[in-house]
């Protein structure tokens, strides 16, 4: 690994525990991208015995079922370690894609009435996009979502949330490891919960992720944000690669340069001089 995170890894030659150096990680992320908003560990769970103490729960907690992305935008702004179980959810799509609810002839009936007019020009076109679904055939209870430079859960997935310049470096980052391009798809749907996770972790490796409108609206994400995903196997290596970027000088903030003689447009030039009245020093 680069000398940012081997020397960040290791205290008195010992070696962190697994939660340690994944909240090192989250460390370094936040080091080198200054995002606006915590990187997110997310962890699948199969019984509600494995929820860490102290995590807060949407039905008992908030008092109401809520949607998936509404506890992303929780956890990455305030910092909370949130358990999402069925219990707690009320989303047809992310209920749908983390197993809870399968999806039956009526649930597709529902999608296709909810969708036409809406994303999709009719039923064929709607199923399409059904078909393309990635959906957990596991039996697992629910999510840990915690803050990942605090993170209380050895994470499956990490999201960061950013700024496009700001997703670049970790694509430059990830690619100055793996070599090629990064591949991308995105049906500006269900972005977070369901290609930021289910679909991220299927695959097995990295995500630009476009979010949706769901996560706009209910999930709090701004205009400008985009999301990168990745599964926690690749952490390391995406890390080590954004720490070497940056050494060579890709760096965020992104530094603009500014060694250059400004000028005007001529006609607003001479206009400038003329209302300067002499005050404005010309090269001649």
């Amino acid at each position: 690994m680069g000398a940012f995170i081997s020397e960040n890894i290791l205290k008195g030659g010992l070696t962190m525990s697994e939660v340690e150096r994944y909240r090192q990680f989250g460390q370094n992320l936040e080091a080198l991208l200054r995002p606006a908003s915590f990187p997110l560990a997310i962890k699948f769970i199969r019984t509600e015995e494995e929820i860490p103490p102290g995590a807060k729960r949407p039905a008992s907690d908030f008092r109401h079922q809520n949607f998936i992305c509404q506890n992303f935008k929780i956890a990455r702004t305030y910092g909370w370690t949130i358990a999402v179980t069925q219990k707690d959810c009320n989303c047809k799509i992310a209920r749908t894609v983390y197993g809870w609810d399968p999806l039956t002839p009526e649930a597709r009936q529902f999608a296709v009435q909810f969708t036409v007019g809406l994303y999709s020009r009719d039923a064929a076109t709607s199923n399409k996009w059904t078909d393309a679904l990635y959906t957990l055939k596991e039996n697992d209870a629910g999510i840990v979502i915690s803050p990942l430079a605090r993170t209380k859960v050895v994470p499956d997935v990490i999201q960061i949330y950013g700024l496009p310049a700001q997703i670049m470096r970790l694509v430059q980052g990830y690619l100055y490891m793996e070599g090629g391009t990064m591949p991308f798809t995105s049906s500006g749907r269900a972005g977070s919960c369901h290609e930021g996770v289910i679909k991220t972790i299927q695959l097995g490796v990295p995500q630009v992720v476009l979010l949706g409108n769901g996560d706009r609206v209910w999930g709090g994400a701004d205009d400008s944000e985009i999301m990168f995903s990745s599964p926690s196997s690749a952490l390391g290596r995406l890390v080590e690669g954004l720490e070497a970027t940056h050494q060579a000088g890709l760096r965020y903030p992104i530094p603009k340069y500014m060694n250059y003689s400004p000028g005007f447009q001529a006609e607003f030039e001479q206009r400038a001089m003329e209302r300067a009245g002499g005050t404005l020093v010309k090269e001649r």
